[in-house]
């Protein structure tokens, strides 16, 4: 998909007749990695839209609390956490009658995903399935890789891309 990344604040691109919002991955600058992280508040009110619209980017999305339905390409998932979601580049999907709705998201371009070739099969592979529960245990681990993917996005450190590659594929794997 074209335009994969825009700075903050840039609209989306207007729809052909019948065709859903096409939303760009916003990041900082043209030296910005095509990543983001963080609570739903953190990644702001698109994260919770509950019109139908598509990406140009990967979400992978932990949903710790809330109630409500995930639609994913015309499939309804309802919202028991803990639960994990994969969003594919071009998936058409909506959050309906969210209460709640609380968690992790990281969201990246397939640029982003460079070092680890294979996680992109992975990916597709998961977004195919694109909903699933977490036992307590999955639960756990997948809360601390979002929390240690958000924390570094946040931090910035040098070399954090390298640590946010590492952590995404450990979470994809």
């Amino acid at each position: 998909m074209r335009s994969t990344t825009v700075p903050p604040g840039t609209p989306c691109p207007v729809p052909r007749s019948g065709e859903p919002p096409l939303h760009r991955l916003e990041v900082t600058g043209p030296d910005a990695p095509p990543f983001a992280a963080g609570s739903f508040d953190e990644v702001g009110p698109l994260s919770r839209a509950d019109h139908p619209h598509r990406h140009t980017f990967y979400e992978i999305v932990h949903v710790t609390a809330g109630s409500g339905t995930h639609v994913v390409d015309l499939a309804r998932w309802p919202v028991r956490p803990p639960q994990l979601a994969v969003i594919l580049p071009g998936q058409i999907h909506c959050w309906q009658d969210q209460r709640g709705l609380d968690g992790t998201l990281a969201l990246f371009t397939e640029d982003f995903l460079i070092d680890h070739p294979g996680d992109h099969r992975l990916l597709r592979r998961l977004g195919g399935t694109c909903w699933f529960d977490l036992d307590a245990e999955d639960d756990l681990r997948t809360a601390r890789l979002m929390a240690d993917l958000a924390s570094e996005h946040r931090q910035r450190a040098p070399g954090y891309e390298t640590v946010l590659r590492a952590l995404l594929h450990v979470l994809v794997i």
